[in-house]
């Protein structure tokens, strides 16, 4: 699939593969922790009535110096799921990104760059079942993960409802609502989260209250 490079909504308050894409970042408050991506809410569900909650996350060295055992990401993914239930997947790539912060830097621009897909580990759960996907990830290189996309061009979300929420260091989504749109033109996506990764370390209460008032506006 040959994916646009687009312009792409750079709001504040978002999270991303920490200091991965200073180049993409804007000057951001840490307060405007909302994006809003285009609610296709009129499109037909033709899907069963489960949610799921999907994520990629990295642990271990993370920007600026911060040794993770649990990813920021995650740590959103986990305020979600107690709040609405489901299910949970988390992406875990077959080959592991390197420990060393910059050869992932490195490895990231690389796949992105030449459409590597990244193999996941395990076995991609039937998404059919599930008419709500809460899809999280960092944003690297102003998109997904390639490991992100390899979920996203191996599962059909068509005519469901996507929520996406990510983590950053300035460039909000970046241009991974494109992307979204582009894998899944006729889902029905709704308002999604960011936050900075380094706000989620530094006060992961506060995070999980503005994931709660996030939710809370959608209806959860």
């Amino acid at each position: 699939m040959e994916r646009r490079k687009l312009l792409g909504l750079i709001t504040a308050g978002a999270a991303s593969f920490g200091g991965l894409l200073a180049v993409n970042a804007q000057n951001s408050s840490a307060s405007d922790s909302l994006e809003i991506p285009v609610n296709r809410s009129s499109r037909p569900i033709k899907r069963g009535n489960k949610t799921l909650v999907v994520y990629y996350s990295k642990t271990g060295r993370n920007y600026p110096d911060l040794e993770l055992t649990v990813g920021n990401t995650a740590r959103i993914a986990h305020f979600i799921h107690a709040r609405v239930g489901g299910d949970v997947f988390e992406i875990v790539p077959k080959r592991p990104y390197p420990v060393d912060y910059d050869q992932t830097v490195d490895q990231a621009q690389r796949e992105e760059s030449q459409n590597v897909y990244p193999a996941i580990k395990e076995m991609v759960p039937d998404t059919d079942p599930y008419s709500t996907i809460f899809l999280g990830h960092p944003v690297w290189w102003g998109e997904q993960p390639m490991v992100v996309q390899t979920f996203m061009r191996d599962r059909d979300l068509n005519y469901g409802t996507i929520i996406p929420f990510v983590t950053h260091e300035g460039s909000g989504f970046g241009n991974s609502l494109d992307v979204l749109d582009q894998y899944y033109p006729e889902a029905r996506v709704l308002d999604g989260f960011s936050a900075r990764g380094t706000d989620v370390y530094d006060n992961p209460g506060a995070a999980r209250r503005d994931v709660n008032a996030w939710l809370e506006g959608l209806g959860f």
